[in-house]
This record gives C-alpha cells, structure tokens and sequence, in this order.
C-alpha cells in the first residue's frame, strides 16, 4: 500500500483523513497465473494498481490473441474508458505471473470522488499517462524496424523481455515469434 500511496500523494496532496479514506477504499488481493482480471463482453467494474507480478492486456482478432498492453508492477491498469461509461469491453486483462494488486471498485471510485474532488487530478493524470503511451506505441509502429522495437523494450522493461513468453512478447511487439527468435539470435 505504501507504493500507491506514494504515487497517489506524487499527484495530489492529501491529508490524513484522506490518506485513510483512500486506503480504506482499496482491497488488496492474490491472484494465481492466468487469473482474468476483465474479460472481454462483461462490464468493467474495477480499476487494479499491480504491486507484484505481470499482466497482459489483449483483444481477439480473426481468432488470434493480439497483445496491446504489458503492465509491470507499479502501474495502474483496466480498460479506462469503459470503466468510466460502464460498458462492456473487447479488452482482456490476464496475469501472466502471479499477481498481486491494490483493486478500487467503481463504487468505491465515485465515492472517492464525491469526498475528494481532487481525486480527479490523479486519474486524469493515469489517463493521460495511459494515452501517451498508446501514442508512443503507435509512433514506434510506424517508426521502428521490429528490431528497433524489441531492443528499445528490452532497454526500457528488462523484466518483460525476461518473463513473457516468445509468443505473448511478439504479439506485443507486431512480429511472428519466428522473427523475434531471430532477432533475439542476431543479438545474443
């Protein structure tokens, strides 16, 4: 709990009363490897602050698994936009390891909110964090030759290239796990 509450009072300045608000608000959990945090078709209830272990974010296209987010330990994730809306998602959030998280409910959330306005400033602040990363993303997919890509995340998350799988890493990074394979020999 330290750590989100560190990084919460990063973007905000809160007082004590507040501080114990928030943490009363969030239940910590243990989920096994391949626990579904969300999963696609259902409504998204939850946001999860991951405090140890690996998740992955993926839709199904044409009946393949296509991976658009690794989340390392100390960072947020859900499908934002529809947890705020309340709609179902195409989006599925699966631990790859075992996990542990911080989870905030939605209900839990609007609370939040209606006590402490300034609750905002912090989950504009993860929104925005979470868009500016899709940017990046993109950007590099136009950009990046594969190799490009996958050095580049191996210098920035050396714990992902690490812990994915070939498969799961090459989905993320828009290339055949052949290629990856290869680009890891050429490398090595």
């Amino acid at each position: 709990m330290n750590t989100l509450l560190t990084l919460i009072k990063n973007s905000i300045t809160l007082n004590e009363n507040e501080t114990n608000l928030i943490e009363s608000m969030f239940s910590f959990e243990r989920v096994p490897r391949n626990f579904c945090f969300l999963n696609q078709n259902r409504k998204v209830s939850n946001i999860y602050f991951l405090t140890k272990g690996i998740v992955k974010g993926y839709e199904i296209e044409n009946g393949n698994e296509i991976v658009q987010h690794l989340v390392e330990e100390n960072n947020f994730f859900t499908d934002f936009e529809n947890f705020k809306t309340q709609t179902k998602t195409l989006q599925t959030f699966q631990a790859i390891t075992d996990c542990e998280v911080y989870v905030l409910s939605k209900y839990n959330f609007d609370y939040i909110l209606k006590e402490f306005p300034d609750f905002q400033v912090l989950i504009n602040t993860i929104m925005e964090e979470a868009i500016n990363c899709k940017m990046e993303r993109l950007s590099d997919f136009r950009k990046l030759t594969a190799k490009q890509r996958y050095l580049k995340l191996m210098d920035s998350n050396p714990k992902l290239v690490r812990e994915v799988s070939v498969n799961d890493l090459s989905s993320f990074l828009g290339i055949a796990p052949s290629s990856l394979s290869r680009i890891r020999k050429q490398i090595f």
